[in-house]
């Protein structure tokens, strides 16, 4: 018990004295996360919507598969993608192996499932009348799927959140093709890992604090932009 006290003051102590380590690799792991966020949310949620107006067959098979997707376990996406760029693979002229760019395909293959299925799920779900209101007033391709994407919004709010969730917490896939690369590719996750196994616990606790803190903080902001958004519109 006494430890566990120790090292959590120990791990306060780091927070609070703003030790760059825990900021340098904070910093490394919301731009591989966002990154892998935006570029998952751009190609997902249109995935999504398309799907969603296909046929009952198709809709049902794509759900389950995009479902079973979501499951994917990140040692496994990592090391799929570890045998790709390896210099004796098919991308390994690219020479991403063990660069933030590798991390960012790694949380992209992992987000990009969970938001197309629930962007499918979110415009499924909406009324009848909301496509074929847009449809009877003329809009086009482009502006019937803003429409109703706008509509299916808070769903997409928390697909998002949901992925990013998936993609800011997670380590097999960051482990493999970054390789905890001090300066370059340490993420929290990676740093809990490794402060652990040698043993200093303190700053794996101040790791794993900062990696909370983080996560609610973006969820809250997104949270309070949608409330806000949603106050303002009449």
């Amino acid at each position: 018990m006494l430890d566990i006290l120790t090292n959590t003051w120990r791990a306060l102590g780091l927070m609070l004295s703003g030790d760059p380590e825990v900021w340098r690799v904070t910093a490394v792991s919301l731009q591989v996360s966002l990154a892998a966020l935006v570029l998952a949310t751009a190609s997902g949620v249109p995935l999504g919507y398309a799907l969603a107006l296909s046929s009952r067959r198709v809709v049902a098979a794509a759900s389950w598969l995009l479902h079973a997707l979501t499951a994917l376990p990140t040692v496994v996406v990592g090391l799929g993608l570890y045998f790709a760029l390896s210099a004796s693979g098919p991308l390994g002229w690219m020479n991403l192996l063990y660069t933030r760019a590798a991390m960012v395909a790694g949380q992209f293959i992992l987000a990009t499932p969970i938001v197309a299925a629930l962007a499918l799920t979110a415009v499924r779900s909406l009324p009848l009348e909301a496509r074929e209101t847009a449809i009877a007033l003329g809009l086009g391709r482009a502006l019937t799927m803003r429409t109703l994407l706008r509509e299916a919004r808070a769903a997409l709010v928390s697909a998002v959140l949901i992925a990013f969730a998936r993609v800011f917490t997670e380590l097999g896939a960051a482990v493999i093709l970054g390789g905890n690369i001090r300066g370059h590719t340490r993420t929290l996750t990676t740093v809990i890992a490794l402060e652990h196994s040698k043993g200093d616990d303190a700053r794996a606790i101040a790791m794993g604090v900062t990696l909370l803190v983080v996560a609610l903080t973006v969820n809250g902001l997104v949270h309070g932009a949608g409330f806000w958004r949603e106050a303002k519109t009449p």
